[in-house]
């Protein structure tokens, strides 16, 4: 799979920026720790990725669990996630051979990368691939990488339903941290990258709403 090429004008203001994303990932990592040993107590270990959501203007964060449906199979897997967004419970299931990281939802994503931690597959890092994915995401709307318009994901429904071209952002974010010389952040995009090489194995992605 190719590196699509960038424009060197982006790395005068991109460092300060990837500094910026570090700060608000030391954040994150604090919550994530307290919140994923809570889930452990709760869920007896069961769940296999978890995520939170911002509520906006506020310090609230809601979270998102995944793990495995129960007519999820071998051949055909399929990836429950929970939320509490707003206090109240929504369940989603996501078949993960459907997913087109060319038109794919944070939802989706999430699913993805949690489906591809658990197989050993993703990008080994403490808190998973869907978070090393996050941070790219946060490069990629900085620099335009998504197409205009784009933002951050405030809600559930913009976390639900907005449909983005994830391969060609990381792509390009990928670029940007080798000339950067980020190369373990650049290894992990390899990886990432790699993933989504994978997918869809079929077409048709349908989540169904349980609650």
């Amino acid at each position: 799979m190719g590196i699509a090429g960038v424009s060197y004008q982006n790395l005068s203001y991109f460092n300060t920026h990837y500094q910026q994303v570090q700060k608000k990932n030391d954040s994150f990592t604090c919550t994530m720790n307290t919140v994923t040993a809570e889930m452990k107590k709760k869920d007896n270990g069961e769940f296999i990725g978890l995520t939170m959501i911002k509520d906006p203007n506020t310090n609230i964060f809601w979270g998102m669990k995944a793990k495995y449906a129960e007519d999820s199979t071998s051949q055909n897997p399929i990836i429950q996630v929970e939320s509490n967004y707003g206090g109240k419970t929504a369940i989603y299931k996501i078949p993960i051979n459907d997913i087109n990281p060319n038109n794919a939802s944070r939802l989706e994503m999430f699913a993805l990368c949690s489906y591809q931690d658990q197989q050993g597959k993703g990008d080994n890092s403490k808190f998973g691939t869907y978070q090393t994915l996050k941070s790219f995401e946060e490069m990629s709307l900085h620099n335009g990488y998504f197409g205009e318009g784009i933002k951050e994901a405030n809600t559930l429904e913009q976390f639900q339903n907005i449909k983005l071209n994830w391969e060609n952002a990381c792509k390009k974010t990928v670029d940007l941290l080798y000339k950067c010389n980020d190369l373990i952040q650049f290894d992990k995009g390899k990886a990432i990258l790699n993933l989504f090489n994978k997918y869809p194995v079929k077409q048709n992605t349908n989540i169904s709403i349980i609650s």
